[in-house]
């Protein structure tokens, strides 16, 4: 899996729209690089974009999200924003795809279902959507959300845990 954009939208304190892309220029050159910054820039975000549009998680928050997860821990969408939109675009085996993640609030500030689906960028077809979508994405991708975190997405603080776990764990 190669991970080629994301995109946001008032995901945790980065308010507004975002987009990151690493199919073009610097980024698409390097074969590793790291996200630095200071504390509260959006780094950590990030990391949760990319597993929100795949799996519906986030480290930070160990469960699937859903209305009351969302409501109860509060912090994924952006403070007094109206909707939160989580993109993720991917390679796997020379195909492409999009994984999307979205939430809104009704008039009545009640958080709506939230959507989410798979699509192939080269026919715009969407290929799953709703609660299947993340268990159609691991499929794809060959890794469960576990996998996928300790492997693509290390978090803060997670890369000491790494190197001080047993063998047969970090394998």
């Amino acid at each position: 899996m190669k991970i080629l954009k994301l995109r946001l939208r008032n995901i945790h304190s980065l308010k507004g729209d975002h987009e990151v892309n690493f199919a073009e220029g610097i980024l698409s050159e390097a074969g590793l690089f790291a996200i630095t910054g200071p504390t509260g820039s959006g780094k950590s975000t990030l990391l949760d974009v990319i597993t929100l549009a795949l799996y519906n998680r986030i480290p930070r928050i160990d469960k699937s999200l859903n209305k009351s997860v969302l409501e109860a821990f509060g912090g994924v969408m952006t403070r007094n924003a109206k909707d939160s939109f989580a993109e993720v675009e991917f390679m796997v085996e020379s195909k492409f795809y999009r994984a999307n993640w979205a939430i809104d609030r009704a008039r009545t500030n009640k958080l709506k279902t939230r959507r989410h689906e798979l699509v192939d960028v080269e026919t715009g077809e969407i290929i799953f959507s709703g609660t299947r979508a993340p268990e159609e994405i691991e499929k794809i991708i060959g890794l469960s959300y576990d996998q996928f975190v300790k492997a693509m997405v290390l978090s803060q603080g997670e890369f000491s845990k790494l190197l001080k776990s047993p063998r047969d764990e970090r394998n």
